[in-house]
């Protein structure tokens, strides 16, 4: 179950493992890899699983790096009924474009395609990467009228860290503004 933080960290670290295994990679990708993406996509896009965002972005990023950096070789489609050429890039585009289409019919193609080329922009770090799905997820309209604040909590986070040792570091700079249980002794 993908639902739980941990389930999401072990599922990272079994595609990890599972890269580092070239023998058994490509069947794992062909028999798992859209299955366990059409599971994230469903789980992030469900309002309640809002606190896993960071991982989520984390495994989508990878599995759409996977396809589009050619490491799954084998088909994801069914070669019998592809069109000549077809390509998992070009199905992967494809197919989650279906997927998301259908699921969300308030989306426009264009949308859709916009989001789908940027899942698959190399170039995106992961931070780009989260902004682009925080950007997609506002615009499903699932989330517009809920308090969006929970796709932010890393970086919300890390700026009140920022801020506190900042007030530290000014406490520390100026004698006689700390109290003597606050000085750190080992120094």
């Amino acid at each position: 179950n993908i639902f739980f933080p941990q389930g999401l960290d072990i599922l990272h670290e079994l595609l990890l493992n599972v890269g580092r295994t070239p023998n058994v990679a490509q069947g794992f990708y062909q028999q798992y890899l859209l299955a366990l993406m059409q599971d994230v996509f469903a789980v992030m896009t469900d309002r309640l699983h809002k606190s896993g965002f960071k991982m989520h972005a984390t495994l989508l990023r990878h599995m759409f790096h996977l396809v589009q950096m050619n490491q799954v070789t084998v088909p994801l489609f069914d070669p019998a009924n592809a069109p000549v050429g077809q390509t998992n890039p070009s199905f992967l585009q494809s197919h989650i474009s279906n997927l998301l289409i259908t699921s969300f019919p308030n989306l426009t193609r264009s949308q859709v395609t916009t989001f789908i080329e940027g899942m698959l922009d190399l170039k995106m770090d992961l931070p780009t990467f989260k902004t682009h799905l925080r950007d997609f997820l506002i615009q499903l309209k699932e989330f517009s009228g809920d308090d969006n604040s929970g796709l932010y909590s890393e970086e919300t986070e890390a700026a009140a860290q920022r801020q506190k040792e900042e007030l530290e570091a000014r406490r520390n700079a100026v004698p006689g503004m700390l109290k003597p249980s606050e000085i750190d002794n080992d120094l």
